[in-house]
């Protein structure tokens, strides 16, 4: 599947935006620096004369080729540590790779001297230049594409990038998760990503799922050096919406899923249908919901095996539903896409028997008493024997959720209970049970806090101790 043309290092934020123009026209001394033997003569020489065409070609009276001063700044930007100059040196660099691609050319061309550079900012306590050197970095590879992204160490940045995801402003990761968009654009930057970078792919994740339980985001100013190091007191009035933090991280995930490998284990390793099952229900933000359905829909096609299961146990057909029912969307193709995905999923889901639907279930963990199996004295009856099939995989299951530290108190009280029907219809299991440590957790689970615990725990025992007594 192709990757739709995302813009490359497209950033939209109006404080970041705003603090990049106070950046451009702030005074800087390099005449001092030049005297403080900083920088040397000829570059000083040199910068004065690419400000002087730099203001003729935003003046429209001159078609000057920049490219060549770009050595010049990535050089400066090696040599300063002033962050104000820093700042200045990044906001020409980024102008130049987004609108001259021969300015991109000579920065991928050498790539090695680009990416220290860069990277030297990211050291500085700084989060505007942080983020610029990265927005540069992904618009020189993207731009340039294969010559640069093959070698590009983008494990190195999505490190970078993972702390900023973890700020408490909001700016912040707002465009870092941008940046993300952009970066993911390229096709080894998601295979990185996911499987170099893991800990960069939990955080989006987290944002995502911390979204949910929000409206707005707690901001701190950020920590400053010197001069202008970050957007300063403007950031905490600049919140991004959850909606649009959401619509962010989904878009990365959406752009993994182009991956037919990491589409099938991203909902595995990351359970993230049914957060966006979730989200769509709660938004009222259209570009959500076809960023969600979208991501869905690369999901099925592309690794149906691995996540029909995991849609079906998240409800997702009954989320589509509703959308589709509920909600009277002004983009008539959205509106198609959910009729269309809603129709895609009945296709791959209509074939399951009521078995296949409770071995799906009990694959992702989240027992629920909605499926009509638990409570149905004829389907255990019927699928008693299914039960030790494959070494005994379904009681082995439910021992694993009975364990787990993640499974919740509902997923626990369900585990119980159809421990409990194993041994009622076999009660030769009772010594499995205990075998696998089944029987001694339950027996634990009597004096669990949640009152459904208790009750179903107290029943599997009771079973347990009824089949002990008959033989």
């Amino acid at each position: 599947m192709a990757v739709p043309d995302v813009p490359p290092a497209m950033v939209s934020n109006q404080v970041f935006d705003e603090f990049t123009e106070k950046v451009r026209v702030k005074p800087i001394p390099w005449e001092g620096y030049s005297r403080a033997g900083l920088i040397t003569a000829e570059e000083l020489k040199q910068l004065k004369d690419f400000q002087q065409q730099q203001q003729q070609i935003n003046v429209g009276t001159s078609d000057i080729d920049l490219s060549g001063y770009v050595p010049l700044l990535v050089n400066l930007t090696e040599k300063l540590s002033s962050i104000d100059a820093l700042q200045y040196l990044l906001v020409v660099l980024d102008e130049l790779v987004e609108t001259d691609p021969l300015s991109a050319a000579v920065l991928a061309n050498a790539l090695d001297a680009t990416t220290h550079a860069m990277f030297r900012c990211m050291e500085k306590k700084d989060d505007y230049l942080g983020l610029k050197a990265c927005k540069i970095l992904v618009g020189v590879v993207v731009t340039v594409k294969g010559r640069a992204s093959d070698k590009f160490p983008f494990a190195k940045m999505f490190a970078y990038l993972e702390r900023c995801l973890k700020s408490e402003l909001t700016l912040v990761v707002d465009v870092a998760l941008q940046v993300m968009q952009s970066a993911l654009r390229v096709r080894r930057a998601r295979g990185v990503l996911y499987n170099e970078a893991a800990p960069c792919l939990a955080q989006i994740v987290d944002v995502l799922k911390r979204s949910q339980h929000s409206s707005s985001s707690s901001l701190q100013q950020p920590s400053q050096q010197q001069g202008a190091s970050s957007p300063g007191p403007r950031a905490s009035r600049g919140v991004v919406a959850v909606p649009q933090t959401q619509y962010e991280a989904i878009f990365c995930l959406w752009l993994l899923t182009f991956e037919r490998t990491i589409a099938a284990m991203l909902n595995k390793k990351y359970d993230v249908i049914p957060t966006m099952v979730e989200i769509a229900r709660s938004t009222v933000k259209e570009k959500v919901i076809r960023v969600i359905v979208s991501t869905w829909a690369n999901m099925l096609h592309q690794a149906s095996a691995a996540n029909v299961p995991n849609m079906l146990v998240a409800k997702v057909p009954a989320c589509l539903v509703t959308l589709s029912t509920g909600r009277n969307f002004k983009d008539a193709d959205l509106k198609e896409g959910v009729s269309q995905l809603a129709e895609d999923l009945g296709e791959h889901s209509g074939v399951l028997t009521t078995w296949d639907e409770y071995i799906n279930e009990l694959a992702s963990g989240k027992l629920q008493w909605g499926a009509g199996s638990h409570r149905s004295e004829q389907f255990w009856k019927l699928h008693i024997q299914k039960m030790d099939a494959n070494d005994h995989w379904v009681v082995r299951q439910l021992a694993k959720i009975l364990v787990s530290p993640s499974t919740s108190d509902v997923a626990l009280a369900v585990a119980c209970h159809d421990l409990s029907q194993y041994v009622k219809f076999n009660p030769e299991g009772k010594k499995l049970l205990a075998k696998i440590g089944a029987k001694t957790r339950v027996m634990d689970l009597m004096t669990s806090d949640y009152p459904e615990v208790r009750y179903e725990a107290l029943m599997c025992v009771q079973q347990i101790m009824l089949n002990a007594w008959r033989n």
